[in-house]
């Protein structure tokens, strides 16, 4: 054989290799080809508004269904679950990456990535799309007014029973408390309150900094000093806005309060309960900040990384978070403005299954030997 036959024969075997597909990137693409056909066609439309009529079926009451679609959701969705924690390791490095590359970047290394048939990364896109028609689909429901006016049938699978009109339970009564009487504390003793909170923390600071050399490798004093960077971070990423919170508190300190049902029509909307969703947004976008920053601060102690460096980035971490916060809050209050109650009580369902995960569905799910 000669050198140039070799030569081709060689370009050839590399044309070859980069032409080849491997298999579990043409079922992505033939499965990214299914979801999307069938999102298009009101596939996923069609399955919640069944999923939200068959359990009407069962408990004739409006808001206990939609509160139960987001129960039952979170069970459909614990096989992804699953696979992330099976993944967890590759998942977090391709993270990692993608935090390292350009913006305009990284979706070139994504595609290479899938490109290649890496697993971990396919299912990081596949989830992604899952998660979003999921959630795009179940708000979409509960925008439509189908509470009084009958519903096509044809957005029911065939074997969900076709509801009575009108719909039962649409009314729900959540607690509510109704503030009586108020005392003002004193500017003084305010300014008194927060002069020795701050006092109390830089005496905290110079003692450690005295202390360091002595007490560094001291592991009990190690774990206090980290229990304190955390409370430092938790409240330093936003101590002017928390600064004027507890100023309004104190001069409007409640002394006398009852609790009260307050009702809200599903089918209408409802301003007090579009704040309470507005809050309860802020509040989820907080923790979960504040879980994503305590993850981040594991992983970066296990590297090696030391505690001032981690406490400095925690601090940027929270300060973004609630910003985060604030900006969803306000979002979730302008947005349900506009729509029935029904979405309130929808959003409220899927936080408080995001905030009540760690001691409910992650019970079942394995953890990755990687997050020990």
């Amino acid at each position: 054989m000669t050198s140039v036959e070799s030569a081709s024969k060689q370009v050839s075997n590399i044309n070859n290799i980069r032409h080849q597909i491997p298999l579990v990137t043409v079922f992505f693409i033939v499965l990214l080809i299914v979801i999307v056909v069938w999102f298009f066609r009101g596939g996923s439309f069609r399955l919640y508004a069944s999923l939200f009529f068959g359990i009407y079926h069962l408990t004739k009451l409006s808001w206990l269904s939609i509160i139960l679609v987001s129960v039952v959701q979170n069970i459909m969705l614990l096989p992804l679950r699953f696979l992330y924690e099976r993944f967890y390791l590759d998942l977090k490095k391709f993270e990692h990456a993608l935090k390292k590359t350009k913006e305009d970047e990284q979706y070139i290394l994504l595609h290479r990535q899938v490109r290649e048939g890496n697993a971990s990364v396919i299912f990081y896109a596949i989830n992604f799309i899952i998660l979003f028609i999921a959630f795009f689909s179940a708000g979409r429901v509960f925008l439509l007014e189908f509470y009084r006016t009958p519903i096509s049938r044809s957005f029911l699978y065939n074997f969900i029973p076709y509801p009575e009109y009108p719909l039962q339970g649409v009314i729900f009564n959540f607690p509510f408390v109704n503030v009586v009487k108020t005392y003002a504390v004193s500017w003084s003793t305010i300014f008194h309150i927060w002069l020795w909170i701050i006092v109390f923390f830089v005496a905290l600071r110079l003692l450690w900094r005295l202390l360091k050399p002595i007490f560094s490798k001291n592991a009990g004093l190690l774990r206090f000093r980290i229990g304190y960077n955390r409370i430092f971070v938790i409240i330093g990423g936003f101590i002017g806005t928390f600064l004027i919170a507890t100023t309004l508190l104190l001069r409007h300190f409640p002394t006398q309060f009852h609790f009260y049902y307050l009702s809200a029509n599903l089918s209408h909307q409802n301003t007090t309960f579009n704040l309470i969703t507005a809050i309860c947004t802020f509040f989820a976008a907080l923790y979960s900040g504040y879980q994503h920053n305590r993850e981040e601060s594991r992983e970066a102690r296990q590297a090696g990384i030391p505690e001032d460096v981690i406490a400095k980035v925690n601090k940027a971490y929270s300060r973004n978070s609630f910003r985060n916060g604030l900006f969803l809050g306000f979002s979730a209050y302008w947005i349900t403005r506009l729509m029935p109650s029904s979405h309130d009580l929808s959003v409220l369902a899927f936080e408080a299954c995001y905030v009540l995960s760690p001691i409910t569905f992650d019970l079942v799910i394995p953890r990755s030997k990687h997050r020990a």
